[in-house]
């Protein structure tokens, strides 16, 4: 997984990297069916990859929730609201 852990800040911006790259890689499977009369051409290593990418943007999410839930100040916590 890119980024692994370490605070809030840190966490976010792995999730907001990897969500870039999953909408460049989305954006690009849409060009590739797109692009051809027959329905688009069939990338299955773009399609993991995106599914990839997606899966560890949600295990991020459940990250950052758990280390937002342990924040015991509240005017910190609403910093990430």
């Amino acid at each position: 997984m890119e980024g692994g852990g370490g605070t809030l800040s840190e966490i976010y911006q792995s999730a907001k990297k990897l969500l870039m790259r999953a909408q460049d890689g989305i954006e690009r499977l849409e060009r590739l069916e797109n692009s051809t009369s027959s329905g688009g051409l069939d990338s299955p290593e773009l399609s993991f990859a995106v599914k990839k990418d997606i899966s560890q943007v949600l295990s991020l999410c459940a990250d950052m929730d758990r280390l937002w839930r342990s924040v015991q100040a509240k005017p910190q916590r609403d910093l990430w609201r």
